[in-house]
Parts: structure tokens; sequence; C-alpha cells
């Protein structure tokens, strides 16, 4: 196996109990934790390498002198610098993660809106499908369920060989009761706010005891391609797209609402994409004016994808803002 071992630590799934039990298993100094510049548990070694002078080289030695590296991130985010390492993760059922997620944040980081407040902002909504960055479970070198921890916990010790510890922190007050939180509207609402990690959710459950003899169609696709797209700005869209298999900028399809509305080129200078050793000449960006998608409006979810549809890049959908 290679190390580091990538764990996604997607909020609200027993994250941090998995996290624990690898800080007792390999040793706090071997875990490098990510979770944004600012938190006060992300490793210095990623403060400095990834935030502080986004030196990939730097990142990369100092990150496979370490046996686990984990945080609140995408999966192309490190995959592209530790392309050998396993990646795995745990999913939860997305009503009970949502609601879960609203009592931690009621709790820690003073959040005094309601309930709906919480789930009705973008940010909070399909957390699941957002940190996959469009591959499905079974990409995943291993992936557990959160309300089967302990048997999830099994497997990953016998794939892995690892003795992993039985942990269970930073569990909150919410206990599942969804019902004494939220209403049956609320509930309705918040389903139909998060369809992509429902399909995705239940995509992990039908497949969870067979995960491993089914094929990585999406991984294969994302080893190919490496990309991502930014929020909206001065009405445009600014990106960047790599295909490792061709010297030719990466063509791409715009849908509005799951509509086609347009066909790109990335192909303009992206010095930062150079820097960091994804692409040679840097030549893989590409900007977007809304006015050439024709009619959208606010809330209207703007994703853009590989000409094949097979890779939808890193961020997108991006949301039209009110």
């Amino acid at each position: 196996m290679k190390f580091p071992i990538i764990y996604l630590h997607i909020p609200k799934t027993a994250g941090t109990s998995f996290r624990m039990s690898a800080e007792q298993y390999f040793g706090p100094d071997q875990v490098l934790n990510d979770y944004g510049k600012e938190s006060p548990n992300t490793s210095d070694g990623i403060k400095s390498s990834v935030y502080d002078t986004n030196d990939v080289a730097v990142l990369r030695k100092t990150g496979l002198q370490h046996k686990f590296l984990t945080g609140h991130f995408c999966m192309v985010k490190y995959k592209e610098i530790f392309p050998d390492s396993p990646v795995v993760s745990f999913f939860r059922e997305p009503v009970d993660r949502v609601i879960s997620e609203f009592v931690h944040f009621s709790s820690h980081y003073n959040f005094e809106g309601s309930l709906r407040d919480f789930y009705t902002k973008s940010q909070f909504q399909n957390r699941q499908s957002h940190s996959m960055s469009g591959a499905l479970p079974t990409d995943l070198d291993f992936y557990g369920l959160t309300e089967d921890y302990k048997k999830s916990l099994d497997l990953f010790n016998t794939k892995y060989g690892t003795n992993f510890p039985m942990a269970k922190l930073n569990t909150g007050k919410y206990k599942g009761a969804a019902q004494s939180i939220a209403s049956e509207d609320e509930l309705v609402e918040i389903r139909e706010l998060n369809q992509k990690d429902i399909e995705l959710y239940k995509y992990a459950v039908e497949n969870f005891d067979k995960q491993s003899t089914i094929e990585s169609r999406s991984l294969k696709t994302m080893q190919r391609f490496c990309g991502s797209v930014g929020n909206i700005s001065n009405g445009q869209v600014i990106g960047w797209t790599v295909d490792r298999e061709s010297d030719v900028p990466a063509d791409l399809l715009v849908t509005v609402n799951g509509e086609k509305r347009s066909e790109i080129v990335a192909n303009l200078y992206r010095e930062d994409v150079q820097r960091k050793g994804l692409h040679l000449d840097g030549n893989c960006g590409f900007h977007l004016s809304l006015d050439k998608l024709g009619v959208i409006a606010p809330g209207d979810r703007i994703s853009i994808r590989t000409k094949d549809g097979d890779y939808e890049l890193t961020n997108s959908p991006v949301i039209v803002p009110s």
C-alpha cells in the first residue's frame, strides 16, 4: 500500500472518530490534517506548503513521509499530488447528516438561524457529492457507512492490514431523531435540496458489500482529467481543465439546469496551474460569460463537464446568485 492514505472527511459522517483512530494507530505525528487555512486543526506542514507558499514539491515530499492525510476537501485536491495513494471516505444518510451539521454549527459556531435558514444555504447542500468531485462511492479505494460504522471499520482494517481502534468522538447532541428537530415539510424540502446526495447514498448502500468488485470507470476518468471552476464574478465563470492524455486543450460542455447551453475550449493561460506543475505550459483555462448562456435566473445551476460528460469539474455546478 502507498502512503499516505487519503481520507475525505465529509462533515458529520463519523470522520472525527475515524481520524482519531488513525492517530491512535499511526501516531499523531504521522497524520496530516487540512481543515482550511484558518482552522487550528490544520497541520503546520499543510499551512506552509498549501496555503502559504503553494509549493507542490514540498507538499509531496512532506506527505510521503506521513501515513494518513485527512480533512474537509474534495477528492481531486490531493489525488493529483499523491496519485498512488488509496482514497477512502464514509457516507451518511443525507437528511440526518444535514440536521446533524445544523446542530453542530448551532452548538459550536454560534449559528443563530433556524434549521431552514441553514439547509437552504447552498454551501450546506449535497456536501457528500461535492466532496466526491463527481465520482461514485465505488470509485474510492474503500468507503464505509456511518450507520454501520463498526462493520465498516472492521472491513477497513481487514483490507489494509491495520488495527484502527473503535472510537466514537464528536457525536454531538443529535442522535438521528429527525422528527424531533424538523417538521415534515422541512424534511421534504431537505430531501428536495439534496437529491444528489440521496442518489449517491442510495448507490453507496446498494454496493457497500460488493464495492471491491466494481470497476472504477469514473476514477479512471478522474486520473485522466483534473480541473476546477470558480464562483460567478463580474458576470463570468472562470476555471481550468487539464487532459493528461492529450496535448490538445480540453473541450467542455456547459449546461444550465441540465440543458445544454454552450461548448467552450480550455486554452487560456493559467500561471497558477502551470506553477503547481499540473500543466506544462499553463494554457488550460477558460472564461465563460453568462450572457452567452441565454436566459438564466438566480438559483440556476451551471454545470461544466468534459464534452463526453464523464468528468465534471470540481466546484461544479455553480449556482447563479440572487
